[in-house]
């Protein structure tokens, strides 16, 4: 495992490569390969949480592609430029670029970037708190996935089908999604993801006022997230359990997770909180 310093001084050294490929390939005329560094600068940038910069070079990338055998570059750059649209909390911006993205395709687009379009609009959707485009376009994330015979994608879905659905307080759907996904995550052995299930089917089990099944899934949650690795997650599935304990009114033990929550929140780098 690389130290944040060094991983540092090495994305700093690729992004001088890629912004001196950019160059290159704008004083050349080459402007797909200048649209193919800008994305992967755009990627590089995403994987530090620099989403406003990434999203400079995405939105390059995507007006240099003009031309009918660069479609496919182009919708790239306006899916990933949609996605950080998204994590920056601006999704009319968002929805416009995935929108654009969609219309991109042609009439006979790759099912894998279709359902990864779709995927993102669902995500913008429940920003926008439209919970039924947003349970739709999962929809046809899930039937896609199985079409293709992806497992992982469909678990994808199925998270997404259980979170919209439980935004749109439908909690029974919601833990019926969950449970399914559940199953496909432990086939596939995913940590990551079944951290992310755990957590979900805790706050359905709040919401339909079974604490104690709450607290249970939430200590699963961290389980999960301390197999994957992830100290973010394992603070939040400690805080989730101290307030399923202070529900139940063990408030001495809600006060005990709450504060190993605090702890590991603050050995956590704030560019990721």
């Amino acid at each position: 495992m690389l130290k944040y310093c060094e991983m540092s001084t090495i994305v700093e050294s690729t992004l001088e490569d890629l912004r001196a490929e950019i160059q290159a390939a704008e004083q050349s005329g080459d402007q797909t390969q200048q649209a193919a560094s800008c994305i992967e600068a755009g990627r590089v940038l995403f994987s530090r949480n620099q989403y406003q910069d990434a999203a400079g070079y995405y939105q390059q990338a995507s007006q240099l592609c003009i031309h009918q055998d660069q479609l496919k570059l182009k919708v790239k750059a306006l899916n990933h430029l949609g996605v950080c649209w998204i994590m920056t909390g601006e999704p009319d911006k968002a929805l416009n670029s995935l929108t654009c993205a969609l219309e991109s395709l042609g009439p006979d687009p790759e099912p894998g970037i279709q359902a990864a379009i779709q995927g993102n609009l669902g995500l913008t959707y429940s920003a926008l708190q439209d919970h039924k485009r947003a349970f739709q376009a999962h929809k046809a994330v899930m039937e896609t996935a199985e079409k293709l015979g992806d497992e992982s994608l469909q678990v994808n879905a199925l998270i997404n089908l259980a979170d919209c659905s439980l935004q749109d307080k439908s909690y029974r759907p919601a833990q019926g999604f969950a449970l399914v996904a559940l199953d496909l995550a432990k086939k596939l052995k995913s940590s990551p993801a079944e951290m992310v299930i755990y957590d979900l089917l805790g706050m359905i089990s709040s919401r339909l006022g079974d604490l104690r099944s709450a607290l249970d899934y939430h200590q699963q949650a961290w389980q999960a997230a301390k197999e994957a690795g992830s100290l973010l997650k394992q603070g939040i599935a400690l805080a989730n359990q101290g307030l399923a304990l202070e529900g139940l009114t063990d408030l001495d033990q809600a006060a005990s997770k709450l504060e190993e929550a605090t702890e590991i929140f603050s050995r956590v780098s704030p560019e990721y909180l």
